[in-house]
């Protein structure tokens, strides 16, 4: 819609100051001649617009120039005021600040628009957190916000998936990204953009020197570079130990033998008992390994790596929540409490 472009190209001139009609056209993907029209209309209509003549011109806005945003329609104000991500700004440390911008708006809405407001937030809630998966831990957050935020470098504690403890890094903050409720700080190292999941960060010291970043680079534009590199390659090999009894050997190395690494040894036999052996090898899907080992009922233990170890755990026990009350009337797929269809 045309009002909506018009207002994104007021925030546009409002946040970058002076720009010129073609990058304009570029971020809103229509052609410079139709930003050219609504910079006019804009102007018609009292936005003090100005053209800046010359090599280095643009358009800018008059400095103090506010846009009334008191104009809002009904669904419009509804969803602000339900404002789904509430528990995200909670998470970076600005929950209060949210709230009172809210407040600071209901304050100048119409009555009328209130209780519709109210009613969008009674009917809709947002519960980020995955089935049977404990929250990260984001105490981080906001320190890494502020840094981001200021553009200077953190020292941090990491320790990989791979990793035995965690190493010292020094990183040049980019900004953050929440993906599937996992927080993940896109920040460079040694000049290469990398991500760092905040579960697994440990300490962190934000530095007095400024984070060295490309000036062109926008966070939505590396995370998804990075996001498509990692979702074209198969994730790396794990190599795990399991234990099970002599009993149910064969069919335990059957089983398993599907997921060994392409080129890996095979099987191997780590240690023997009278009773008991533990297999290890390089297996591709860490995921489908633990739900293998969880088919045979506690008969097949995993030993290493522990990551690996904590995952079964988190999935058995899930997997107890889930059917400890015994049957449902009608078998499902769906979470407990949620529509199958």
């Amino acid at each position: 819609m045309r009002a909506d472009r018009l207002l994104s190209i007021m925030l546009l001139l409002r946040s970058h100051g002076r720009m010129t009609a073609p990058e304009i056209a570029a971020r809103l993907e229509v052609s410079p001649r139709t930003v050219m029209r609504d910079l006019e209309a804009l102007s018609t209509a009292g936005v003090p617009v100005y053209a800046d003549r010359g090599r280095n011109g643009g358009f800018n806005l008059l400095p103090g120039f506010r846009a009334d945003v008191t104009d809002l329609d009904d669904v419009e104000t509804q969803v602000l005021f339900a404002h789904l991500g509430l528990d995200t700004f909670g998470d970076l440390g600005l929950r209060r600040e949210v709230r009172s911008a809210l407040d600071k708006l209901a304050a100048a809405t119409p009555e009328r628009m209130r209780v519709p407001s109210a009613r969008l937030r009674d009917v809709v809630h947002v519960d980020r957190r995955r089935w049977f998966a404990e929250p990260d831990d984001v105490t981080h957050l906001p320190a890494l916000r502020r840094a981001a935020m200021e553009r200077r470098r953190v020292r941090v504690t990491y320790r990989s998936p791979r990793a035995d403890r965690a190493t010292v890094r020094t990183l040049d903050p980019l900004g953050l990204v929440e993906n599937g409720n996992r927080w993940y700080l896109v920040a460079y190292h040694r000049g290469e953009p990398r991500t760092w999941r905040l579960a697994r960060i440990g300490r962190v010291s934000v530095l007095e020197q400024g984070a060295r970043t490309p000036d062109d680079a926008q966070l939505a534009d590396v995370w998804a570079a990075l996001r498509s590199t990692f979702e074209s390659r198969p994730p790396p090999p794990v190599r795990a130990t399991v234990r099970c009894p002599i009993g149910v050997e064969e069919e335990v190395r059957g089983v398993l033998q599907t997921q060994v690494a392409t080129g890996a040894e095979g099987i191997a036999t780590r240690a023997r008992s009278s009773d008991h052996v533990e297999l290890e090898a390089e297996f591709r899907l860490p995921r489908s390994l633990v739900g293998m080992c969880l088919a045979f009922g506690g008969l097949v233990e995993i030993l290493e790596p522990d990551d690996l170890r904590a995952a079964a755990r988190e999935a058995a026990r899930g997997a107890l929540e889930r059917h400890v009350d015994g049957p449902a009337a009608q078998p499902s797929l769906a979470p407990p409490g949620t529509d199958s269809g």
